[in-house]
């Protein structure tokens, strides 16, 4: 009998491989999980079903033999069925939740894309925000790339290794990719576009840098002159005027930066018609 028991526990030495694991797994575990390498997540699936298999295959009594000592598993092993079913039902609640949260905003980033390259007309303004944006998403391409295959990874890790469908992650699966192409797509025609327009939209950018330039200008000597400079005129009416002067300015030094970050996206160079440090002074009165 005594070495029937023994035998028995060689056996199932694997078993106390699995209480080792649920003694040290938590939240805490879990949560340290998030974003790590999808080989991590199939990892530690893989083992935890290969666990239910094993467990699921322990008989429920041994019987020595002789018949004079029966061991009951049965307890252990429905212990050890509800504690790896729980594991894993938390894990692919948190991985259903990252591929939600993650696909939000990784297709909330990607339509502002495709919206200002679809806008993309003959005002001037228009061509300079897509420009821009045109440089973001060239420069942002490989990790954008990176989060979407992140994102379709862990839906495939729900399809494959939790053998659990659903039609809901199937529409997310064909919304993020329809809209990685929609993205692609539109971020090509843009390109072409702004090619195609770069002839005429160079010589229009720097027209409106020049009219920029003397906008500011202006404002700056209006600012300096006049009753402004007049310590007779009532303080708070020349205070509210300035402060009013300072905004027209600033926005007018915010249009001139997009017009200047176009005529550099557009001829490769630093090189523009604006003087070499522009003025950006605070008009507000101290």
């Amino acid at each position: 009998q005594r070495q029937c028991v023994q035998e028995f526990c060689r056996d199932h030495h694997w078993i106390t491989d699995i209480y080792k694991f649920l003694q040290s797994w938590g939240p805490q575990k879990l949560e340290d999980m998030r974003g790590c390498p999808i080989k991590d997540y199939v990892k530690l699936v893989s083992c935890l079903n290969d666990w239910q298999t094993r467990v699921s295959n322990m008989p429920i009594e041994l019987l020595t033999k002789g018949k004079l000592l029966l061991l009951s598993c049965h307890n252990i092993k429905a212990e050890l069925e509800s504690k790896l079913d729980s594991t894993k039902k938390d894990i692919l609640a948190q991985v259903q939740h990252e591929s939600q949260i993650r696909s939000q905003k990784l297709m909330a980033e990607l339509t502002d894309f495709v919206r200002v390259f679809q806008i993309i007309n003959s005002d001037i303004h228009a061509i300079a925000q897509c420009s821009q944006k045109l440089n973001e998403a060239n420069e942002q391409y490989m990790q954008l790339e990176e989060r979407m295959e992140y994102i379709r990874s862990l839906l495939e890790l729900i399809r494959n290794h939790f053998s659990f469908y659903s039609p809901e992650n199937e529409a997310l699966d064909i919304s993020l990719l329809d809209m990685w192409e929609a993205f692609q797509f539109e971020k090509s025609q843009a390109s072409e576009i702004l090619l195609s327009k770069q002839h005429a939209i160079v010589p229009k950018l720097q027209q409106l840098m020049a009219a920029a330039l003397a906008e500011l200008d202006g404002l700056l000597e209006k600012a300096l002159s006049g009753p402004f400079m007049d310590p007779a005129q009532e303080q708070r009416s020349t205070e509210h005027q300035l402060i009013s002067l300072e905004h027209q300015f600033q926005d007018t030094v915010s249009c001139l930066s997009e017009l200047h970050h176009a005529y550099v996206t557009f001829t490769g160079t630093e090189r523009s018609p604006l003087p070499p440090h522009y003025p950006v002074i605070n008009l507000q009165l101290r």
